[in-house]
């Protein structure tokens, strides 16, 4: 919480709506998320006779390297394919009631940059962000500790469910809330079949750098792109 409320204060400094105001508030949650972590096994420390080794409390286990590339490498291959076919049934709805869909915010401003002069440097930002850090960040949050916690008290429906739906609300947009939805089961999917946060990890970065390439390769046809990442 701290580190999200000052996070926040920088980003509030910045000029609303610029692309540094941005990349500020992308770098925040993860961010956050990294001092949690760190925060929780100092503590771990200091409490515990035998501390908790984040290898164990993350589902980051050794062993089956191999099999954890192959399945988070083809389960995002199939999440590539069907996510987009959710967003798009979900524009038609949208529009269906008046509305114009709208891409996640983040999207749109990578593609600006693909553009503007002296952009390459928030665009390398951007998309280290969008396939490094998110999906590390994202994946130990939501599979490595809320996932795990609710099923472990004896909820694992509500666990999948749960963090399921959260994951796609957690993007803040309404076009892609159903098809990060589904994005946020077949990853839970992919983690209990290998039972190591590696794998979804892979999965959810692959899924994130084949958007941010179709976003650099169609800005220029499509200048607000509604991928997803």
């Amino acid at each position: 919480m701290i580190a999200l409320g000052l996070g926040g204060a920088v980003a509030g400094l910045l000029e609303d709506g610029s692309v540094q105001q941005m990349a500020a508030n992308v770098a925040v949650m993860p961010l956050a998320i990294f001092v949690s972590i760190v925060s929780w096994m100092v503590i771990s420390t200091k409490f515990y006779d035998s501390p908790v080794r984040v290898t164990e409390a993350f589902g980051l286990k050794q062993g089956k390297l191999g099999r954890c590339l192959l399945l988070g490498l083809v389960g995002g291959g199939v999440i590539v394919i069907i996510a987009p076919i959710f967003s798009f049934l979900t524009g038609i709805v949208i529009q269906a009631f008046g509305e114009a869909p709208k891409g996640q915010e983040l999207v749109t401003v990578i593609a600006e940059q693909t553009q503007a002069e002296g952009g390459i440097v928030f665009l390398i930002f951007f998309a280290f962000m969008a396939v490094i850090v998110a999906p590390i960040g994202e994946e130990i949050l939501f599979r490595g500790i809320l996932y795990p916690a609710i099923k472990q008290n004896g909820y694992p429906k509500v666990a999948a469910v749960g963090t399921a739906v959260l994951f796609g609300l957690f993007h803040l947009n309404l076009l892609t809330f159903v098809a990060l939805t589904f994005v946020g089961f077949a990853l839970i999917y992919i983690y209990e079949h290998t039972d190591n946060l590696l794998a979804p990890i892979i999965a959810h970065a692959f899924f994130n750098g084949v958007n941010v390439s179709m976003i650099l390769v169609t800005s220029k046809d499509f200048p607000e792109p509604g991928l997803i990442w």
